[in-house]
């Protein structure tokens, strides 16, 4: 009978005393005891035999082959336990390793605050760690089993979350709906696993993207002080400049297009200021500023404070005639707040195909002293780059800035 055979047959043997296979000593000194004690009884009975039977010869010999038989029974035995000794310590340290592992990775899974979900192959969730459970408000109890989708704002997430054939992950930025009906933003990624399964990892990137947001409407608030004046909210001359010379830049790629601008100052706003007080003077200047913004065209039109009382407007994709529309319009809108003495004075120049910044200002600034030489209150054009030989108003209140 083969050695394999024979040790299950010997450990039931030895069933009755209770001796575990994994005790290599004390199961070596349970074979030596049996193997002996037969040993034993063998030559006991060869000894009474050789006394009741004339052929001792024969008897003796049977009994030394029995001894010497065990004998090496015994030392197979023992080597064989050895062996499996051996083999069993390594398994228990292989198997001790992997639960060891095992904790480490669960330990992860429930220390770690990101959201951690398994799903199976139909896209169903059977693990939700600890992270997923703290963000999203779920337990693991209440959440096995139920579809990925009941976890997004937008049903549409599910399917961009979703693999596809040739792809091993998908990631990006989605919004997901806890229990309490919360909208959070994650970062997630969802990998394809061997078993056909996937795995979601994500973090909550909710505070992230809300201090993102608040740094850029104070980026964008700071930009507005930037090229803002306080006083009137129009914007400053600085930006005037940036402005004007883009506008200038586009004329040049389109020459079919119209620019104009209107270049205003009040009138008597010294006196008025010196009268009534500083106070009173900044109301004029901030109520001019307020009668510009809402005489011209909101998202395309803008209002400047040039400096001290002057204020410029840009007109795009406007003529001269139309920019007079515009000027009648604050200039009635002005009079009708009625600061004492105080008028508005006008000066309309329309782009040349080879003005600068410089010159256009210049134009509409000369346009402007025009109508204070002529009597204030009116409205004149810039017809040539000499507009200081303005001619009289004309009945209309406008007066033609030029030499002809």
């Amino acid at each position: 009978m083969p050695l394999f055979k024979i040790i299950p047959e010997l450990g039931r043997f030895l069933k009755p005393w209770k001796v575990p296979v994994a005790n290599g000593k004390a199961l070596s000194a349970a074979m030596s005891v049996v193997l002996i004690g037969s040993s034993v009884l063998t030559a006991s009975a060869a000894y009474a035999v050789f006394f009741l039977s004339p052929e001792w010869y024969i008897i003796a010999a049977l009994a030394a082959a029995a001894l010497l038989l065990n004998v090496l029974l015994a030392i197979s035995i023992s080597k064989q336990i050895a062996a499996d000794q051996a083999d069993i310590s390594k398994n228990r340290v292989l198997f001790r390793r992997f639960q060891n592992t095992t904790r480490y990775f669960e330990s992860i899974l429930q220390d770690t605050s990101d959201i951690i979900i398994s799903l199976d192959g139909d896209y169903l969730i059977f693990k939700f760690a600890a992270g997923a459970q703290k963000h999203l408000g779920y337990s693991q109890e209440e959440i096995l089993g139920k579809p990925f989708e009941i976890l997004f704002t937008n049903k549409a997430d599910k399917d961009k979350m979703h693999p596809s054939s040739d792809k091993n992950s998908v990631g990006g930025e989605v919004p997901m709906k806890t229990k309490a009906g919360k909208t959070i933003v994650v970062n997630m990624c969802v990998s394809k696993m061997r078993d056909g399964g996937y795995v979601v990892t994500a973090q909550d990137i909710t505070e992230k993207k809300g201090l993102q947001e608040q740094l850029a409407r104070n980026n964008e608030k700071l930009n507005r002080l930037a090229i803002t004046d306080d006083l009137t909210g129009l914007f400053n001359c600085r930006h005037f400049y940036d402005v004007i010379a883009s506008e200038l830049s586009r004329l040049k790629r389109h020459l079919d297009r119209k620019l104009s601008i209107i270049y205003l100052d009040v009138d008597k706003f010294k006196e008025y200021n010196d009268t009534y007080g500083h106070q009173m003077g900044d109301h004029v200047l901030k109520s001019l500023g307020d009668v510009v913004n809402v005489c011209i065209r909101k998202g395309v039109d803008s209002g400047f404070r040039y400096g001290g009382d002057e204020f410029v407007v840009i007109l795009p994709d406007t003529s001269m005639a139309e920019a007079v529309v515009a000027a009648e319009r604050v200039q009635k809108q002005f009079r009708a707040l009625k600061f004492g003495e105080t008028t508005l004075s006008m000066g309309i120049a329309e782009a040349k195909e080879n003005d600068t910044e410089t010159t256009l200002v210049r134009r509409a600034d000369m346009a402007m002293y025009a109508s204070k030489k002529t009597g204030k209150d009116k409205i004149t054009l810039a017809t040539d780059d000499h507009p200081e030989y303005g001619v009289p108003p004309s009945d209309t209140g406008y007066a033609a800035a030029g030499g002809g």
